[in-house]
């Protein structure tokens, strides 16, 4: 008796040990259930993608209906909310050319005589009338000096930085002289700049000269003529980077570079001018030599 139970016992413990039987093949009705999913995952896919791309085409119409400041504000808040999208954009944006960045100028300089406080007699030099018109007169000379360092970077070249150099200085002419003159110190500091900005386009041009770069001796003497005029508006202001400007690219046109720098003896602007200028056969004969 105690034999056959303990053989009922082991029979028991093998039958619990022993696996399960495998199943057979699977039923046509499971092979049809994995189908219906992997079906499912593809319209989900699909579906997925199709919204995604549903979603840019409603980005983009929405980012179309927004005006020029609506955008730099979003573009700003992007990339201060994620700041490593800072280069990717700057990367992206086209860079700037004279043509492009004329009309934001425009619209500063209008932005600032609008600012103006009205009266019956016009626009106001007093310390009032500064006071109003100042964030403006600041944002427009921040933009003209950012916007003045891109364009005399090395990788332009000279034509370009020159063509945005006279812009930006006729720019710095119309700015309005005020009564105080210590109202005045952001238009003497932005003049100060632009020669800094002169003088290193100068010597920029003179560089790519020795790389073997060519300019046309036209070409030359505008940009002296538009330098001289400069130098002439804003009382000789620019009379170091016209000694630059001889020393470096007078030769070109026939002008040698004075041994003394302007200063209280510097010539008269009809001495300059003619200079620059030069008569015809001055420059012939300069050649031949």
């Amino acid at each position: 008796m105690a034999h056959s139970i303990a053989s009922l016992k082991r029979k028991q413990s093998e039958d619990i040990d022993s696996p399960m039987p495998s199943s057979g093949p699977a039923s046509p009705s499971e092979n049809s259930s994995d189908d219906s999913r992997l079906d499912q995952a593809k319209v989900k896919r699909v579906r997925t993608t199709a919204e995604m791309v549903s979603k840019k085409k409603n980005v983009s119409k929405l980012i179309a209906t927004l005006s020029t400041s609506q955008l730099i504000n979003l573009v700003g808040t992007l990339v201060d909310s994620h700041p490593s999208l800072a280069e990717e954009i700057a990367n992206l944006v086209p860079r700037p050319t004279v043509a492009s960045v004329q009309p934001l100028l425009n619209s500063l300089e209008s932005k600032l005589q609008e600012a103006f406080p009205y009266t019956k007699w016009g626009p106001s030099r007093d310390d009032y009338s500064f006071n109003r018109v100042k964030p403006a007169l600041e944002e427009l000379v921040e933009t003209l000096t950012d916007y003045t360092s891109h364009f005399t970077s090395p990788p332009e070249f000279p034509t370009t930085s020159f063509s945005f150099l006279h812009m930006a200085t006729e720019v710095c002419h119309r700015l309005p002289n005020w009564d105080n003159a210590c109202n005045n110190e952001p238009k003497k500091n932005l003049y100060k700049s632009l020669e800094g900005y002169w003088i290193k386009a100068i010597q920029d041009a003179s560089n790519k000269l020795e790389e073997g770069k060519i300019y046309g001796q036209m070409t030359v003497q505008e940009w002296a003529k538009n330098l001289e005029q400069h130098n002439i508006t804003s009382h000789g202001l620019f009379s170091s980077a016209i000694e630059e400007f001889k020393k470096k690219l007078g030769w070109i046109i026939g002008i040698q570079a004075p041994v003394s720098s302007f200063g209280n003896n510097s010539p008269s602007a009809s001495s300059i001018r003619n200079n620059f200028a030069g008569s015809s056969n001055q420059r012939t004969k300069l050649h031949q030599q």
